[in-house]
């Protein structure tokens, strides 16, 4: 499963907290309160002792008057790590005390054996607080065909698409995914666009562009995507070379990784700039746009 696929459902979650709602409710059968709005929160979780420890993302939901009325904590583990054990519910006792709001912890394991044995960690708890973390793996998530419900929740639709990827019926999503996005402004189906292309692996991202660009009039790439398709198209004509064409394609991609980081708020210096803009080897800038979706700083993304 590609690295971009494992971040998604918090680059998700940010973009439309009520994923996060859905994930409780109907993989968990958790009553959610009722709520006016979300916001972000920051994840850091400070103690007295000069440390600092970072969740992976944390939302609010709030009544009309902004206050909250409950918090999550959202958390992507690929690995096995028991020190998890004591930090998770730092993190929880820590919103908890601050706000005065019940805060739910939301697990995303992509490996289902390393959800198996976080959820046993919590079984049995002894003498310790326990904490009840609500873990899910990509088999957890529904398949999502129905374009009516698709149209309802776009961030499942797309969660929906990563998480089964590599399953032989992830074409069967296509339609609802492509209705999904439709219901979104333009600035925001872009964010949502660009998860899908980091998500799914090459030869099913592959096919949603083919599925995209016939099925779906007009072609539905990004606004940067198809400015940088009509240059390098331009370009390669010109010249009567199919190297005009890879160069733009480069172009573009390196343009995308830019854009996603800016987007969420990442200030990208001019060397890295032109560092990404430089690279010409797509399997690099593939790798460097997944990483986009999730990084926090530039050099997450251009480590080698």
């Amino acid at each position: 499963m590609p690295s971009g696929e494992h971040e998604s459902p918090i680059a998700l979650a940010k973009l439309d907290p009520g994923l996060v709602t859905w994930l409780l409710a109907h993989l968990f059968d958790v009553k959610v309160p009722d709520y006016h709005h979300a916001r972000t929160h920051p994840t850091d979780v400070r103690v007295l002792v000069p440390r600092t420890y970072h969740a992976d993302g944390m939302l609010l939901y709030c009544d009309a008057a902004d206050q909250p009325v409950l918090a999550a904590v959202m958390e992507v583990q690929r690995r096995w790590d028991p020190t998890k054990r004591w930090t998770w519910k730092l993190y929880v006792a820590q919103l908890e005390t601050e706000l005065k709001v019940n805060a739910a912890l939301i697990v995303f394991c992509p490996d289902p054996g390393i959800a198996r044995r976080y959820r046993g960690m919590f079984e049995f708890e002894g003498l310790s607080l326990p904490l009840r973390p609500f873990i899910f793996t990509p088999t957890d998530v529904p398949l999502l065909i129905e374009i009516d419900v698709a149209r309802t929740h776009p961030a499942l639709a797309v969660l929906s698409a990563i998480c089964h990827g590599g399953d032989p019926e992830v074409d069967a999503v296509f339609p609802a995914l492509a209705e999904a996005l439709q219901t979104l402004g333009p600035k925001k189906a872009i964010l949502y666009y660009d998860i899908v292309l980091a998500g799914l692996p090459q030869a099913p991202r592959a096919r949603w562009e083919a599925f995209m660009s016939t099925a779906v009039d007009p072609r539905y790439h990004s606004e940067l995507f198809q400015r940088i398709d009509a240059q390098a198209e331009a370009r390669g004509k010109a010249e009567g070379k199919a190297e005009g064409r890879a160069e733009g394609e480069a172009l573009g991609e390196g343009r995308s990784v830019i854009r996603v980081l800016e987007t969420r708020g990442i200030v990208v210096p001019d060397a890295i700039r032109e560092q990404i803009l430089a690279c010409t080897d797509h399997d690099r800038l593939d790798t460097w746009l997944q990483r986009a979706v999730t990084a926090t700083t530039t050099d997450e993304v251009t480590r080698p």
